[in-house]
């Protein structure tokens, strides 16, 4: 069986990417098996996923080593992959031959020819994207054919406008959610304007967003919603204002999916999966009926009145 999953362009790079892929964050985690690890990234991909985000410390490296096994130099998938900063006394930061010899090592893992989507997995702030190292090393490694898309997973706003305004960049990764996007709207109208691709991480807020947590109610351990530390509580708090409109549709996560989808100058968003159940509802979530334009106007004012208030 295969999903009828829409695609999207990844702005003007020529890529072609389903609207939801796999965030591949987990991918590699002693949760499970090697074996089951690949035969989910197989479902996802024989579903209809095209493009998998993965970076060089998910799961201590083991995330890109199992792509690589399961997927190789396949051409039907979209691999986007990030390389790590270097962290010293003298902080934290990218050099030519940090980006050069990361990609490098990325396609050596992953077992392929060229990287789809190359980012650096950093903060995106204009100091990381200004400094000549970036735009020389992903210009160079882009012209020896080892990548097809610079790009920066970013986290600011100003980074993200910088790299756009200054050609450093052809796709960007940004945060977009019910409850998390202040980053992200200044840079949609550029981004749009000029072709770039987006990939939206956090649909679901790390789980916030899917009606699993309660306000007042404690977390257990193994949640990535853990990771949010103190901004969880107002997450949780955050994410209970659209509950009824989730209920209305059915569940939460879809609700919060068809929200990120909505948005047409996103190429794709990129949730995160622990099982193949959860890769299948992943999809269901964005096949479900777009949101309507009283969802999208009531969604605004809780998003407005939120915004006010945190």
């Amino acid at each position: 069986m295969t999903y009828d999953i829409p695609t999207r362009p990844l702005g003007a790079t020529g890529i072609t990417v389903s609207v939801v892929g796999l965030g591949c964050n987990r991918i590699g985690e002693s949760i499970q098996s090697d074996d089951e690890w690949i035969r989910l990234l197989h479902q996802a991909a024989d579903w209809g996923i095209t493009v998998f985000d993965t970076a060089t410390q998910y799961a201590g490296g083991r995330s890109q080593e199992l792509i690589g096994k399961a997927f190789g130099n396949r051409e039907d998938v979209v691999i986007a992959t990030k390389v790590t900063p270097i962290r010293d006394e003298n902080g934290t930061r990218f050099t030519y031959d940090s980006i050069v010899e990361g990609a490098e090592n990325c396609l050596r893992i992953l077992r392929r020819d060229c990287i789809d989507v190359l980012q650096t997995h950093g903060s995106g702030s204009i100091e990381e994207v200004s400094n000549p190292a970036f735009a020389e090393a992903m210009e160079r490694l882009k012209e020896q054919g080892k990548i097809r898309a610079r790009a920066s997973a970013t986290f600011n706003a100003q980074g993200a406008l910088y790299a756009i305004e200054h050609g450093l960049v052809d796709a960007l990764q940004i945060t977009y959610n019910l409850v998390d996007r202040d980053h992200a709207l200044p840079v949609l109208p550029l981004a749009g304007e000029r072709g770039i691709g987006l990939l939206a991480r956090m649909p679901y807020q790390r789980g916030s967003l899917t009606g699993k947590f309660r306000p007042g109610q404690a977390v257990a351990d193994g949640y990535r919603a853990k990771l949010q530390g103190e901004k969880l509580a107002d997450d949780i708090a955050a994410a209970e204002r659209f509950r009824p409109l989730g209920e209305k549709r059915g569940s939460m996560g879809e609700l919060a999916m068809q929200y990120v989808l909505a948005e047409e100058r996103l190429s794709a968003t990129i949730p995160g999966a622990r099982s193949i159940e959860q890769v299948r509802q992943n999809i269901e979530n964005a096949l479900a009926p777009p949101l309507s334009d009283a969802e999208l106007a009531e969604i605004e004012r809780i998003a407005r009145a939120l915004g006010e208030n945190r």
